[in-house]
């Protein structure tokens, strides 16, 4: 690794105070790569990541559910959401770029401190405890296993089937632990099993919307994305579920923020002079620095900034901002041409990630078997990579939050880095063994799509006020750029509050008054009152994947 001068040169730079943590090193920005076919090719890879995980949710679950209920026509929603947070992605990747740290450390640097900070960040993460993803892939899992125990192809798991959904929920979470221990960097690890899955996933989706797919549906599906202000008539719209597919149709909660800690271990920009979280197996010579380093503003260093600029831009726009565009258009087209038109995905919690499946299998009964498996398969990797990356993030960025901004971290020597990631992936991992015996699959992914949408809108206006704050001003953001990210906020909190609405209207709406039934009466007999039974108790008890 190269060596910092840590010693700041505020003449040169004449930047803004470092505020509640140490000062940046000083170094000169490396030297880009080569920014032809090959030299892309090569550099490339936080897209590809995040774009592993944003193929997950949205597109797997919350879009066809979105389009099995409402048609193609609020797709334009994707189409706000992912461009909105292409904008976020790219202003998070400027910070990281310009001093090697990932944004959450730009925020732990804003006052009052990281103790603060770090505990808001925590409240707006806290839809991603919830192990959502391991549960949703649990299902799919469970459907492929008991199809083929039971001899039956299409077999949608139910209630009876508790105990196989968890063992496959537990095992993709001890799955994720063992796959980021290998790699010498996580980062490489990472890279290859998304590389992996994204061509899986799209090689698969392609060749089924291309030769099994109508032509009326395609252009239903694609006039969707530019619909833009259509809303369904209906009185009662499910906003959670809507607001749900808005955030994470493309990344989605504090994920996007997360571009500039891939950005680093990738070797971006000042990354390269700051380090990696070195992996448990195979990482002797991997370090990481406390804190970031800056770039004199010169001309030869920001000449430099445009080369690196250039690799974000194809990284950010053309591979994770397309793959976001295509992995939604696929499924939505399998929904679309396959699924019943209003089939609620929200009640279908044990068979949610296999209700496309058993749609295209039974379309087909000459090759059922085969569809249904491939198209199972599929489904696993788009949300078994969502988990993998869920897992990675949380561990990821709370390592880093506490590798900045703890006083006590700061003892611990460069290569000690993994025993703080491996310690929050060991107790993430423990909890959501524990919390998957206390929610519903479907229930889970709303819980963290809408939570997620309201992390997104502070994130933005953050992110904007610490670029501006600790970035020299010749690295700062167009305006218009800047407006972008508030435009941002505003769509997420937009989102948001029509959910906290409609709940507010549920728990003020007036409840009828219980009727009284009198008893009869007889000559000589006993006077008595009999109070009429509430109908929630009349009703059977609530099993554990009926939904609410």
């Amino acid at each position: 690794m190269a060596q910092i001068d840590l010693s700041a040169d505020e003449e040169a730079l004449n930047p803004p105070d470092s505020g509640c943590l140490p000062a940046w090193g000083v170094a000169d920005l490396p030297v880009p790569p080569r920014f032809n076919l090959r030299g892309v090719i090569r550099a490339i890879g936080p897209g590809v990541i995040i774009l592993g995980g944003s193929i997950g949710t949205g597109e797997w679950l919350l879009g066809p559910a979105v389009t099995a209920r409402y048609g193609g026509g609020l797709l334009w929603l994707a189409t706000v959401a992912i461009l909105l947070q292409l904008f976020l992605n790219w202003e998070c990747a400027r910070y990281a770029l310009a001093t090697g740290e990932p944004v959450f450390t730009a925020y732990m640097r804003c006052r009052p401190g990281p103790r603060f900070w770090g505990f808001i960040y925590l409240l707006l993460d806290v839809g991603m405890l919830w192990p959502a993803f391991a549960a949703s892939v649990a299902t799919l899992l469970a459907a492929a296993f008991l199809s083929v125990v039971k001899g039956q192809v299409g077999y949608m798991p139910g209630p009876q089937d508790k105990p196989v959904y968890l063992a496959f929920a537990y095992g993709m979470m001890f799955l994720c632990v063992l796959i980021v221990s290998f790699g010498g960097k996580i980062y490489n690890a990472l890279q290859i099993a998304m590389y992996f899955m994204v061509v899986w996933i799209l090689g698969y989706l392609i060749y089924v919307d291309v030769f099994l797919v109508k032509p009326d549906t395609w252009i239903q599906v694609i006039t969707g994305f530019s619909a833009v202000g259509w809303l369904p008539r209906e009185e009662n719209l499910n906003w959670a579920l809507i607001a749900g597919f808005a955030a994470f149709a493309g990344a989605g909660g504090l994920s996007n923020a997360t571009v500039g800690n891939y950005l680093r271990d990738k070797g971006w920009g000042m990354g390269k002079l700051v380090g990696a979280i070195p992996s448990a197996v195979g990482s002797q010579k991997i370090t990481l620095y406390h804190i970031g380093a800056i770039f004199r503003p010169t001309r030869e260093n920001l000449a430099r900034w445009q080369g690196w600029w250039k690799i974000v831009f194809v990284d950010q726009c053309v591979v994770w901002a397309c793959g976001c565009f295509l992995g939604m258009l696929l499924p939505a087209l399998l929904t679309v041409q396959f699924v019943p038109r209003g089939t609620d995905f929200t009640s279908q919690q044990m068979q949610v990630a296999a209700i496309q499946a058993k749609g295209i299998a039974d379309a087909f009964p000459h090759a059922r078997l085969a569809f249904w498996v491939l198209t199972l398969i599929c489904g696993f990797w788009i949300l078994f990579s969502t988990q993998l990356q869920t897992v990675d993030h949380v561990s990821r960025r709370w390592t880093d939050i506490l590798w900045t901004g703890s006083a006590r971290a700061h003892q611990l020597k460069g290569h000690q880095v993994k025993y703080i990631y491996y310690g929050i992936l060991v107790l993430y991992t423990a909890w959501g063994c524990v919390t998957l015996l206390l929610q519903q699959p479907m229930t889970m992914v709303l819980i963290a799509s809408i939570t997620g949408g309201f992390a997104m809108s502070v994130c933005a206006v953050h992110t904007v006020y610490v670029n501006r704050r600790f970035l020299p001003r010749r690295l700062w953001a167009p305006l218009w750029r800047e407006a972008m990210l508030v435009l941002c906020a505003l769509f997420y909190i937009t989102t948001t509050s029509l959910v906290a609405a409609g709940q507010l209207k549920k728990i003020l709406a007036p409840k009828p008054p219980a009727t009284r039934a009198a008893a009869p009466r007889r000559q000589g007999a006993l006077r008595y009152h009999r109070t009429a039974v509430p109908d929630s108790l009349l009703r059977p008890i609530r099993l554990w994947s009926e939904p609410s």
